[in-house]
C-alpha cells in the first residue's frame, strides 16, 4: 500500500475531526502520569498517598467499563466522548489548581481521580464505535493505525515534556494543561454531526447480557479476549521481573531504560507498519507474530548482552502493536454496530484484568528467582499463543472485500 493511500482516512472530514480531537486529548493524557506523581509527592510527601490517588482512578475505571459500553451503545458515541472529556477537563484542571495552591487534601485528590476514572470508563468503549462511524469504508485498519501511531508518539514524548514542565513551571501547571487538552477535544467533537443509527433500548441488564452474548457466540472473539488477558498478566510479570533480573548489573537502570525505549520505538514501527500492510486473514499472521515477543523474556533470563536485549525489545514492541489495528478491524467487521461499544468494553475489561493479578503474582515469583520465573513465563506464553492459533475460527477469520469510496465523499457532516 502506498503511503498516500495509508493516510487516506485523513482526507475525510469526520475522521479528521475525530483524529484531531483524540490527538489533542492523548497529548494531555501523556503528561498526566509524571506530573501527577511528582505533584502528589511534592504536596503530601507520601508514597502511600500517591498509591491511593492512583487507585482512585484505576478501580472505578475497571468497575464501570461495561457500564460505559452499554451507554455508548445507547447514546450518540461522540456525545458520550464529548461529555466525558468535559468531565476530565474539570477533574484534571481542578487537580492542578489544588497542587498550585497547596490546598490539596488527600480525599479531594482521590475524589477528583474517581471522577477522572469514571469518565475514562465511559469514554474508552465509545471510541471504537465512533471510529467505525467516521472512518471511510474499507479503511478502518488504517484509521485505527493512525490513532495508534499518534498514541505512540504522544506516549513517548509526553513524559519528557511533563518532566520539563514539572521542573520549570511546576506539575500543577502540567495538569492544568492536561485539562485544557480535554476541553479542546470536547469542543472538536461537539462539531461532529453523525447520521442517526439504531440504538439499544432494553433494560440495562438485558443490554449487558446481549453484549456478552455477542462475545460468547464468536469463538475467535472470546478466546482472543482470554488470550489478551493472559498476555497482559505475562506482561505485568515481565515489567517487574525484568528490572529485578537486571538490578545486580552495573548501570541496570540505564539498561532497562534502553529496553523500554526500544520497545516504544518498536511499537511505533508496528503501528506504522499496520498503516501500509494488509493481510487476508485478520488474526492468523498477527497472532503468529506474537511468538516473537518471547526472545526478550528469554534474553533477560539468560543475562544476554545489551545489543541482544535492545534488538529483542524492539521486536517485542513491533509484534505486540502491529496486531492491534487488525484486531479492531475484525471487531468492526464482525460485530453489529449497535453492540460494538459493549463488545469493546468486555474486550477492554478482559484484556486489562490480567495486569493487577500479574503485578501481585510477580511478587511471589521473585521468591523463586527472576531468571527461573522469566523462563517459566516464556513457556506459558508460548503455549498460550499456540493454543489460540489452534482455534480454527481465529486462523480463518478473513478480511471482507474492500469497498471503494470517493475520497471526497463523507459518511457524515461536520458543522
Amino acid at each position: 500500500m502506498r503511503f498516500a493511500t495509508a493516510l487516506r482516512p485523513l482526507a475525510h472530514k469526520t475522521f479528521r475531526r475525530q483524529f484531531t480531537a483524540q490527538a489533542v486529548s492523548m497529548t494531555g493524557t501523556a503528561l498526566a502520569p509524571v506530573a501527577m506523581t511528582f505533584g502528589v509527592l511534592n504536596v503530601t510527601g507520601s508514597a502511600a498517598a500517591l498509591s491511593l490517588v492512583l487507585a482512585s482512578y484505576s478501580l472505578p475505571q475497571l468497575a464501570l467499563m461495561v457500564v460505559g459500553g452499554v451507554w455508548a451503545d445507547r447514546l450518540p458515541r461522540h456525545r458520550v466522548m464529548m461529555t466525558t472529556d468535559a468531565a476530565r477537563f474539570l477533574a484534571q484542571t481542578t487537580f492542578g489548581i489544588c497542587l498550585l495552591t497547596g490546598h490539596a487534601p488527600i480525599l479531594a485528590l482521590m475524589a477528583l481521580q474517581v471522577l477522572n476514572g469514571v469518565a475514562s470508563a465511559f469514554n474508552a468503549p465509545a471510541r471504537l464505535g465512533l471510529t467505525k462511524a467516521t472512518a471511510p469504508p474499507g479503511m478502518f485498519q488504517q484509521a485505527s493505525a493512525l490513532l495508534a501511531v499518534t498514541n505512540d508518539v504522544t506516549t513517548s514524548i509526553g513524559p519528557l515534556i511533563a518532566g520539563v514542565l514539572a521542573v520549570s513551571i511546576g506539575p500543577g501547571w502540567a495538569l492544568v494543561i492536561d485539562g485544557g487538552t480535554y476541553l479542546g477535544s470536547s469542543l472538536l467533537l461537539s462539531s461532529l454531526r453523525l447520521p442517526s443509527s439504531q440504538r439499544t433500548r432494553g433494560r440495562f441488564g438485558e443490554d449487558v447480557r446481549e453484549g456478552w452474548q455477542e462475545v460468547r457466540k464468536r469463538t475467535w472473539l472470546w478466546t482472543s479476549v482470554a488470550y489478551f488477558s493472559l498476555f497482559n498478566l505475562v506482561y505485568a510479570i515481565f515489567v517487574v521481573l525484568g528490572p529485578a533480573q537486571l538490578h545486580s548489573k552495573h548501570g541496570s537502570a540505564l539498561q532497562w531504560g534502553v529496553v523500554v525505549a526500544a520497545m516504544s520505538i518498536g511499537s511505533l514501527c508496528g503501528n506504522a507498519l499496520a498503516l501500509r500492510l494488509t493481510t487476508r486473514y485478520l488474526l492468523r499472521w498477527p497472532r503468529a507474530m506474537q511468538f516473537a515477543a518471547i526472545p526478550l523474556i528469554v534474553a533477560l533470563a539468560l543475562n544476554a548482552p545489551s545489543p541482544v536485549l535492545t534488538g529483542a525489545a524492539f521486536l517485542m514492541g513491533l509484534v505486540i502493536s502491529f496486531p492491534d489495528a487488525l484486531w479492531y478491524t475484525a471487531l468492526q467487521q464482525e460485530v453489529p454496530g449497535p453492540a460494538l461499544s459493549r463488545v469493546s468494553s468486555f474486550d477492554m475489561l478482559g484484556s486489562t484484568a490480567g495486569r493487577p493479578l500479574g503485578y501481585a503474582l510477580a511478587a511471589v515469583l521473585l521468591r523463586i528467582g527472576s531468571a527461573t520465573s522469566l523462563l517459566a513465563v516464556a513457556a506459558v506464553f508460548f503455549l498460550a499463543t499456540a493454543a489460540t492459533l489452534a482455534v480454527r475460527d481465529t486462523r480463518n477469520l478473513a478480511r471482507a472485500p474492500a469497498v471503494e469510496l470517493d475520497p471526497e465523499e463523507d459518511s457524515a457532516v461536520v458543522a
